[in-house]
């Protein structure tokens, strides 16, 4: 997120905010999830990896009296450390083949990160596999998909798009991305409140909502939620979606970087189109739990506001801690009979991975969460885990994505589906 700092060599570096730092923490975290997910196969001994920094900045901050390293040194650092864990555990070595893209349109922030780098050993890698660009993200983007289609064919690519507000980066070009290659991953900062803020039947064609597809309907139609209690949640919700169809993705989280200091909410959206990068971003989202919330219920459909209701009852701020865990579990447990039920076809049950795709998107509900609370409820004798060969699984702790989950015939006096 450079439009909120300067660098300029020979400056005082600026200073960074708590929300960036959480941001930061998640780029390298996420980035070390991504490269071991990619990396699971023993025999592996290389991995082809493209990663797009489309807001870069300076690279370099102050925090009180230390100096803080920015994402670009943070996103070299965590392949840096992939790669020596990867060697270390494979006889035949390992080799991340990461070219990296730093991107910023602003020739003073370009000018003090190539001098950064250069001072931290990286300056024989500039136009090798580090390539720093004084351009918009828009226009360097079709440069950036073309050298990601040369290197290889699976794409494998994660694009950071920091942007300061909500309109530098069109939902146009994010679904070019997810439809020109056929593994990208993006992680995209939206300020919705600001959006929200901004919304207003005068500004409903100006360049930046056109950015994000809104039109005059569009717009009309969201400002026309402004009243009663939650309106705000539901312009969110509104926007979310709009976001995901617009953009063509599959899979999306939509939860709030949580800020002491910010004052306006906002998003940080991961969106891919596959189902495994959704779960290990939910995953994170509970590893680093003073970092994110959301402002809905748990369980799954916990992002489904209905206008109809006070949204003061079930829709508090989620802070994905030990409380909201103990809420998702107990949410699950109720609603995964009901849901098995609905979907069942002739007795044939539903398929986890099936489950999982279609209800992972508005929910804080990880593979794992569901999986726990699957074998809880076959224990309890409210459904059968049944493999794709017809074999009953009646003590298995391991639960597969191609597994199927059964009603049983006979139900107990005392089944969560007592009411049918």
């Amino acid at each position: 997120m450079s439009g909120q700092y300067e660098w300029k060599l020979g400056q005082p570096l600026p200073v960074l905010g708590a929300h960036s730092v959480a941001k930061h923490d998640i780029f390298e975290q996420y980035l070390g999830i991504y490269i071991e997910r990619l990396t699971r196969t023993p025999s592996q001994t290389m991995l082809n990896l493209t990663i797009v920094d489309g807001f870069s900045g300076g690279g370099l901050y102050r925090q009180g009296s230390a100096e803080v390293n920015g994402s670009p040194l943070r996103l070299l650092a965590a392949v840096e450390t992939a790669e020596k864990a990867l060697n270390a555990a494979r006889a035949k070595g390992f080799n991340v083949r990461a070219d990296f893209f730093f991107i910023d349109a602003n020739p003073h922030h370009v000018a003090f990160l190539k001098d950064l780098l250069e001072k931290r050993g990286y300056g024989a890698r500039l136009g090798q596999d580090i390539f720093i660009c004084e351009a918009l993200f828009e226009e360097a983007c079709t440069d950036v998909l073309a050298h990601i289609q040369k290197k290889g064919s699976a794409h494998r690519s994660l694009f950071f798009l920091d942007q300061y507000g909500w309109s530098d980066v069109r939902l146009e070009t994010i679904r070019k991305i997810l439809c020109t290659l056929k593994n990208p991953e993006i992680l995209l900062t939206f300020a919705v409140d600001a959006l929200i803020d901004f919304l207003s039947v005068k500004t409903a064609e100006t360049q930046a909502l056109l950015n994000i597809d809104l039109n005059r309907e569009d717009v009309r139609a969201l400002i026309d939620l402004r009243t009663g209690e939650g309106w705000r949640y539901l312009i969110q919700n509104g926007l979310y979606r709009h976001i995901q169809n617009r953009t063509g993705s599959r899979f999306y989280t939509p939860f709030f970087i949580h800020s002491v200091e910010a004052h306006r909410s906002y998003w940080l959206l991961h969106l891919s189109n596959h189902r495994q990068a959704r779960d290990e971003m939910g995953k994170l989202h509970w590893r680093l739990n003073n970092h994110f919330q959301h402002h809905g219920g748990a369980g799954f459909h916990a992002l489904g506001f209905d206008p109809s209701k006070d949204l003061r009852q079930g829709f508090l701020t989620f802070m994905f801690d030990d409380d909201a865990m103990k809420r998702s579990e107990a949410a699950v447990i109720d609603q995964l009979p009901r849901m098995i039920h609905t979907a069942n076809r002739n007795g044939a049950g539903l398929a986890l991975e099936e489950l999982f795709e279609g209800n992972c998107n508005d929910t804080p509900v990880t593979s794992e969460i569901l999986s726990r609370q699957i074998a809880l409820l076959r224990d309890e004798g409210e459904l059968i885990i049944v493999t794709p060969d017809g074999s009953k699984k009646p003590r298995a702790k391991t639960i597969n994505w191609d597994d199927r989950l059964v009603l049983p015939s006979e139900r107990s006096l005392f089944s969560r589906l007592g009411w049918q």
